[in-house]
Protein backbone atom coordinates (compact mmCIF):
# COMPACT_ATOMS: atom_id res chain seq x y z
CA UNK A 1 0.00 0.00 0.00
CA UNK A 2 1.57 3.32 -1.02
CA UNK A 3 2.17 5.92 1.66
CA UNK A 4 2.89 8.85 -0.64
CA UNK A 5 1.72 9.26 -4.25
CA UNK A 6 2.52 11.93 -6.82
CA UNK A 7 0.10 12.39 -9.73
CA UNK A 8 1.21 14.62 -12.60
CA UNK A 9 -1.48 15.81 -14.96
CA UNK A 10 -4.01 15.52 -12.15
CA UNK A 11 -6.63 17.72 -13.82
CA UNK A 12 -7.01 15.52 -16.92
CA UNK A 13 -9.65 12.82 -17.28
CA UNK A 14 -7.48 9.88 -16.26
CA UNK A 15 -5.32 11.82 -13.82
CA UNK A 16 -8.39 13.15 -11.99
CA UNK A 17 -9.95 9.68 -11.78
CA UNK A 18 -6.65 8.20 -10.57
CA UNK A 19 -6.50 10.71 -7.73
CA UNK A 20 -10.05 9.80 -6.75
CA UNK A 21 -9.19 6.10 -6.72
CA UNK A 22 -6.10 6.68 -4.60
CA UNK A 23 -8.10 8.75 -2.11
CA UNK A 24 -10.77 6.04 -1.79
CA UNK A 25 -8.53 2.98 -1.76
CA UNK A 26 -5.71 4.42 0.37
CA UNK A 27 -7.33 6.99 2.71
CA UNK A 28 -4.13 7.39 4.75
CA UNK A 29 -2.04 8.29 1.70
CA UNK A 30 -0.21 11.58 1.26
CA UNK A 31 -1.26 12.77 -2.20
CA UNK A 32 0.64 15.33 -4.22
CA UNK A 33 -0.97 16.65 -7.39
CA UNK A 34 0.65 18.61 -10.21
CA UNK A 35 -1.44 20.32 -12.85
CA UNK A 36 -1.40 23.28 -15.18
CA UNK A 37 -4.50 24.84 -13.57
CA UNK A 38 -5.04 24.13 -9.90
CA UNK A 39 -8.59 25.49 -10.04
CA UNK A 40 -9.53 22.47 -12.18
CA UNK A 41 -8.57 20.01 -9.45
CA UNK A 42 -11.29 18.21 -7.52
CA UNK A 43 -11.79 18.50 -3.80
CA UNK A 44 -11.07 15.06 -2.36
CA UNK A 45 -11.80 13.27 0.88
CA UNK A 46 -8.12 13.53 1.84
CA UNK A 47 -5.74 16.46 2.11
CA UNK A 48 -3.50 17.14 -0.88
CA UNK A 49 -0.44 19.18 -1.76
CA UNK A 50 -1.11 20.88 -5.09
CA UNK A 51 1.60 22.31 -7.33
CA UNK A 52 1.05 24.28 -10.54
CA UNK A 53 3.38 23.75 -13.49
CA UNK A 54 3.62 23.95 -17.27
CA UNK A 55 4.62 20.69 -18.96
CA UNK A 56 5.96 22.57 -21.99
CA UNK A 57 8.31 24.79 -19.93
CA UNK A 58 11.48 23.16 -18.62
CA UNK A 59 12.03 25.87 -16.00
CA UNK A 60 8.47 25.35 -14.74
CA UNK A 61 9.05 21.59 -14.47
CA UNK A 62 12.25 22.18 -12.50
CA UNK A 63 10.50 24.63 -10.15
CA UNK A 64 7.58 22.25 -9.56
CA UNK A 65 9.88 19.36 -8.66
CA UNK A 66 11.96 21.67 -6.48
CA UNK A 67 8.78 22.38 -4.46
CA UNK A 68 9.06 18.81 -3.14
CA UNK A 69 11.27 18.30 -0.08
CA UNK A 70 14.75 17.06 -0.83
CA UNK A 71 15.07 13.28 -0.62
CA UNK A 72 11.30 12.86 -0.72
CA UNK A 73 10.17 9.29 -0.17
CA UNK A 74 7.45 8.88 -2.78
CA UNK A 75 6.13 5.39 -3.43
CA UNK A 76 4.26 5.97 -6.70
CA UNK A 77 4.68 8.57 -9.42
CA UNK A 78 1.93 8.54 -12.03
CA UNK A 79 2.46 10.76 -15.09
CA UNK A 80 -0.96 11.13 -16.70
CA UNK A 81 -0.17 13.69 -19.38
CA UNK A 82 -0.72 13.36 -23.13
CA UNK A 83 -1.79 15.20 -26.27
CA UNK A 84 -3.36 13.91 -29.48
CA UNK A 85 -5.18 16.84 -31.07
CA UNK A 86 -6.10 20.50 -30.67
CA UNK A 87 -8.34 23.10 -32.24
CA UNK A 88 -6.06 23.50 -35.24
CA UNK A 89 -4.52 20.02 -35.44
CA UNK A 90 -6.04 16.57 -35.88
CA UNK A 91 -4.14 13.26 -36.13
CA UNK A 92 -2.58 12.94 -39.58
CA UNK A 93 -4.19 10.40 -41.90
CA UNK A 94 -1.44 10.89 -44.51
CA UNK A 95 2.13 12.16 -44.67
CA UNK A 96 0.77 15.11 -46.66
CA UNK A 97 -0.73 16.46 -43.44
CA UNK A 98 2.54 16.54 -41.55
CA UNK A 99 3.54 19.96 -40.22
CA UNK A 100 6.21 21.19 -37.86
CA UNK A 101 3.83 22.75 -35.34
CA UNK A 102 1.90 19.51 -34.86
CA UNK A 103 5.06 17.44 -34.56
CA UNK A 104 6.58 19.92 -32.13
CA UNK A 105 3.53 19.98 -29.87
CA UNK A 106 3.24 16.18 -29.85
CA UNK A 107 6.86 15.71 -28.87
CA UNK A 108 6.81 18.57 -26.36
CA UNK A 109 3.89 17.10 -24.42
CA UNK A 110 4.17 13.36 -25.07
CA UNK A 111 7.95 12.96 -24.99
CA UNK A 112 10.00 15.91 -23.73
CA UNK A 113 7.77 16.83 -20.79
CA UNK A 114 7.56 13.34 -19.23
CA UNK A 115 11.28 12.76 -19.80
CA UNK A 116 12.25 16.00 -18.05
CA UNK A 117 9.87 15.22 -15.20
CA UNK A 118 11.49 11.83 -14.62
CA UNK A 119 14.97 13.33 -14.91
CA UNK A 120 14.27 15.98 -12.27
CA UNK A 121 12.38 13.62 -9.97
CA UNK A 122 15.19 11.05 -10.00
CA UNK A 123 17.50 13.81 -8.81
CA UNK A 124 15.10 14.98 -6.09
CA UNK A 125 13.75 11.78 -4.56
CA UNK A 126 15.43 9.68 -1.89
CA UNK A 127 17.84 7.53 -3.89
CA UNK A 128 17.42 4.63 -1.46
CA UNK A 129 13.62 4.62 -1.30
CA UNK A 130 11.79 2.31 -3.74
CA UNK A 131 9.69 4.28 -6.21
CA UNK A 132 7.40 3.07 -8.97
CA UNK A 133 6.93 5.34 -11.99
CA UNK A 134 3.94 4.76 -14.25
CA UNK A 135 3.92 6.87 -17.41
CA UNK A 136 0.89 6.97 -19.72
CA UNK A 137 1.80 5.79 -23.19
CA UNK A 138 -0.23 4.30 -26.05
CA UNK A 139 -0.36 1.01 -27.89
CA UNK A 140 -0.34 2.94 -31.18
CA UNK A 141 3.19 3.97 -30.20
CA UNK A 142 4.29 0.35 -30.59
CA UNK A 143 6.38 0.08 -33.75
CA UNK A 144 5.97 -3.70 -33.93
CA UNK A 145 2.18 -3.40 -33.57
CA UNK A 146 1.71 -0.69 -36.21
CA UNK A 147 -0.50 -2.16 -38.95
CA UNK A 148 -2.54 0.86 -40.05
CA UNK A 149 -0.07 3.74 -40.26
CA UNK A 150 -1.27 7.33 -39.91
CA UNK A 151 -1.29 9.43 -36.73
CA UNK A 152 2.36 10.25 -37.44
CA UNK A 153 3.00 12.74 -34.66
CA UNK A 154 1.22 10.86 -31.90
CA UNK A 155 2.60 7.44 -32.82
CA UNK A 156 6.18 8.61 -33.14
CA UNK A 157 6.16 10.77 -29.99
CA UNK A 158 4.84 7.85 -27.94
CA UNK A 159 7.38 5.48 -29.52
CA UNK A 160 10.12 7.90 -28.48
CA UNK A 161 8.65 8.02 -24.97
CA UNK A 162 8.76 4.22 -24.80
CA UNK A 163 12.46 4.29 -25.69
CA UNK A 164 13.13 6.87 -22.97
CA UNK A 165 11.32 4.71 -20.42
CA UNK A 166 13.57 1.80 -21.37
CA UNK A 167 16.67 3.99 -21.08
CA UNK A 168 15.69 5.24 -17.62
CA UNK A 169 15.08 1.66 -16.50
CA UNK A 170 18.49 0.46 -17.72
CA UNK A 171 20.39 3.32 -16.10
CA UNK A 172 18.53 3.06 -12.79
CA UNK A 173 19.33 -0.66 -12.69
CA UNK A 174 23.00 0.00 -13.37
CA UNK A 175 23.07 2.64 -10.62
CA UNK A 176 21.28 0.22 -8.29
CA UNK A 177 18.46 2.69 -7.75
CA UNK A 178 15.34 0.94 -6.38
CA UNK A 179 13.23 2.37 -9.20
CA UNK A 180 10.67 0.62 -11.37
CA UNK A 181 9.52 2.64 -14.38
CA UNK A 182 6.97 1.40 -16.89
CA UNK A 183 4.73 2.66 -19.67
CA UNK A 184 1.00 2.26 -19.10
CA UNK A 185 -1.56 1.95 -21.90
CA UNK A 186 -4.95 3.07 -20.59
CA UNK A 187 -7.16 1.73 -23.35
CA UNK A 188 -9.82 3.84 -25.05
CA UNK A 189 -11.12 5.97 -22.21
CA UNK A 190 -13.94 8.49 -22.34
CA UNK A 191 -11.87 11.69 -22.06
CA UNK A 192 -11.32 14.84 -24.09
CA UNK A 193 -8.38 13.16 -25.83
CA UNK A 194 -10.53 10.37 -27.29
CA UNK A 195 -13.86 12.20 -27.66
CA UNK A 196 -13.56 12.97 -31.43
CA UNK A 197 -12.83 9.30 -32.17
CA UNK A 198 -15.57 7.51 -30.24
CA UNK A 199 -18.09 7.17 -33.06
CA UNK A 200 -18.97 3.56 -33.65
CA UNK A 201 -17.47 2.33 -30.39
CA UNK A 202 -19.60 0.02 -28.28
CA UNK A 203 -19.98 0.45 -24.55
CA UNK A 204 -17.61 -2.50 -24.16
CA UNK A 205 -14.91 -0.75 -26.18
CA UNK A 206 -15.14 2.61 -24.40
CA UNK A 207 -14.02 2.70 -20.77
CA UNK A 208 -14.97 5.17 -18.09
CA UNK A 209 -12.11 7.11 -16.50
CA UNK A 210 -13.03 5.50 -13.17
CA UNK A 211 -12.62 1.99 -14.58
CA UNK A 212 -9.33 2.85 -16.28
CA UNK A 213 -7.94 4.44 -13.12
CA UNK A 214 -8.93 1.50 -10.94
CA UNK A 215 -7.21 -0.88 -13.36
CA UNK A 216 -4.03 1.21 -13.46
CA UNK A 217 -3.95 1.24 -9.65
CA UNK A 218 -4.05 -2.57 -9.78
CA UNK A 219 -1.19 -2.67 -12.29
CA UNK A 220 1.02 -0.35 -10.23
CA UNK A 221 0.28 -2.39 -7.11
CA UNK A 222 1.85 -5.58 -8.46
CA UNK A 223 4.87 -4.31 -10.39
CA UNK A 224 8.23 -5.89 -9.58
CA UNK A 225 11.82 -4.77 -10.31
CA UNK A 226 12.03 -7.15 -13.28
CA UNK A 227 9.15 -5.23 -14.92
CA UNK A 228 11.10 -1.99 -15.18
CA UNK A 229 11.36 -0.68 -18.74
CA UNK A 230 8.36 -2.67 -19.97
CA UNK A 231 4.98 -1.56 -21.33
CA UNK A 232 1.70 -2.75 -19.81
CA UNK A 233 -1.92 -2.25 -20.76
CA UNK A 234 -4.72 -1.53 -18.30
CA UNK A 235 -5.24 -5.27 -17.75
CA UNK A 236 -1.63 -5.72 -16.70
CA UNK A 237 -0.61 -7.47 -19.91
CA UNK A 238 2.73 -6.52 -21.41
CA UNK A 239 3.08 -5.52 -25.05
CA UNK A 240 6.03 -4.94 -27.36
CA UNK A 241 7.43 -1.47 -28.12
Amino acid sequence: MPGKVLVIGASGGIGRAFCQQVAVQFPQVQLIRMARSLDRLDKLSIATQDIAFDLTDEASIEAAVAALPEKSQIDWVFIATGWLHGESHQPEKTFRSLCGDHLSTSYQINTFGPALLVKNLLGRLDAKHPTVFGVLTARVGSISDNRLGGWYSYRSSKAALNMLIKNFAIECTRMKKPVVIVGLQPGTTDTDLSSPFQRGLSDEDLQTPEYTASQLVKVLSVLEPRDSGLLFDFLGLSFDP
